[in-house]
């Protein structure tokens, strides 16, 4: 038995990871999608993407200072770094060079195509956003320094992140950052899709296949180990 619940442990540890990195591996390319289709980007975007326009370093590699730069001042201010923090940090930028080099999505020639582009785009970071969330593992680094402020400030959470998401925006702006339409309907829709992928995930949890791949290693009634 006590084997069989070990490999059941093994196989949860294992799918928590898959989940988490599918979920990485999502936001990434909707990051991309939402840059191919040149109506804006995310908020902290403009300003990875300023930020590589003035340094000529890569807009994952960007991210992943800014990442750290941002993890140093949140564990100045006492907030717990996971595991989740760390691999969030280094493998989303890596995933966001990664799709760039490889060239596989597409640029849209007309406006009708930079939306529906723009718009796969947001879903895929939202659903993203949900399923590496999900395995609980660690909140991402923007995330920790919002958690830390709040903590200082005593504002309201969503007061942090409405000012953040506004002071990198300008920031990258004024960088060279691509602000647009797209920024605002980003910050406006993401959360739905964020919902969306949420129960999406409840909803796999809930599935027979699931069931069958967790529950696989349970051990039957009268084993013994």
């Amino acid at each position: 038995m006590k084997l069989n619940f070990e490999a059941l442990n093994v196989r949860r540890i294992i799918i928590r990871y898959l989940v988490f990195f599918g979920g990485l591996f999502l936001v990434a390319n909707g990051a991309v999608c939402t840059i191919n289709a040149s109506l804006g980007v995310s908020p902290w975007d403009v300003f990875h993407i300023g930020m590589a326009n003035q340094t000529g370093l890569t807009i994952g590699r960007i991210h992943q200072l800014t990442g750290f730069t941002v993890l140093a001042v949140s564990y100045f201010f006492k907030v717990r770094i996971h595991i989740g923090t760390l691999l969030n940090m280094i493998f989303l930028g890596l995933f966001i060079d990664m799709v760039i080099t490889l060239d596989y999505l597409p640029y849209p020639d007309q406006i009708w195509t930079s939306i529906l582009l723009y718009l796969a785009g947001v879903i895929l970071f939202g659903l993203g956003v949900a399923f590496y969330i999900s395995p609980n593992l660690g909140a991402g680094p923007r995330d920790s320094l919002m958690l830390a402020l709040t903590r200082i400030t005593r504002l309201k959470t969503g007061v942090i992140r409405t000012i953040m998401e506004i002071a990198v925006a300008v920031i990258g702006y004024l960088l060279g950052g691509p602000l647009g339409i797209g920024t605002v309907l980003f910050a406006l829709t993401l959360g739905f899709f964020m919902e969306t992928g949420f129960s999406l995930v409840k909803w796999i949890k809930k599935s027979a296949l699931f069931r069958t791949v967790w529950c696989n290693s349970l051990p039957r009634s009268g084993s013994t180990g």
